[in-house]
């Protein structure tokens, strides 16, 4: 038995997706923003296991390329993620404090340089006093995180993951709600 969906069908049953998914991710940043300590730990261990599995990724990739140049770089690459993935998961206190100065040290950086890009490229144009001000922001943010560190290491990752979370879950909610309006309009 086959059915034939009509495309008015398929955009609804795709938007319906999208909307749960966008509900999750709300409901995901809300508990980030709440809980940014958890959220942190948890964030970190994800970076954790992601790097264990490139590590093994790349250990299996430079045998399966032996022949060809870059097995020992490869192979030297791939142990050191997996070593970085173990040491993050064992020491995770420790990670999230080293990734919160990492960050602040990001933010320092991307501040200065977006404040540099407005002034000698006038990014933007019109509109090159909004990358200032955006360069200002972050900035403003890194110093922040540094003065701060190393207790902003308990909430900071998880609040902006948390926010991110949170504003991909609206942005896929007004997204899905506009074509929705779209599709019942036509």
């Amino acid at each position: 038995m086959t059915t034939d969906l009509q495309p008015d069908a398929i955009i609804r049953k795709s938007t319906g997706w999208v909307i749960a998914l966008s509900i999750g991710l709300i409901v995901l940043g809300v508990l980030s923003i709440l809980l940014p300590g958890i959220a942190s730990a948890f964030f970190t261990a994800v970076m954790g296991w992601v790097a264990i599995i490139s590590g093994i990724v790349m250990i299996i990739e430079s045998f399966q390329s032996k022949p060809v140049r870059g097995f020992w770089l490869n192979l030297l690459v791939g142990i050191a993620y997996v070593i970085a993935g173990i040491y993050i998961l064992f020491n995770l206190a420790a990670a999230v404090v080293a990734l919160t100065f990492a960050f602040g040290i990001l933010f320092i950086v991307e501040g200065i340089f977006t404040i540099i890009m407005a002034f000698t490229n006038r990014a933007g144009h019109r509109m090159s006093w909004l990358v200032a001000l955006n360069g200002i922001v972050t900035l403003i943010l890194g110093i922040l995180v540094l003065n701060r560190w190393p207790s902003s290491a308990i909430w900071l990752i998880g609040l902006y993951v948390g926010i991110s979370l949170l504003m991909s879950g609206i942005s896929l909610l007004a997204a899905a709600m506009a074509a929705r309006r779209a599709l019942s309009a036509s």
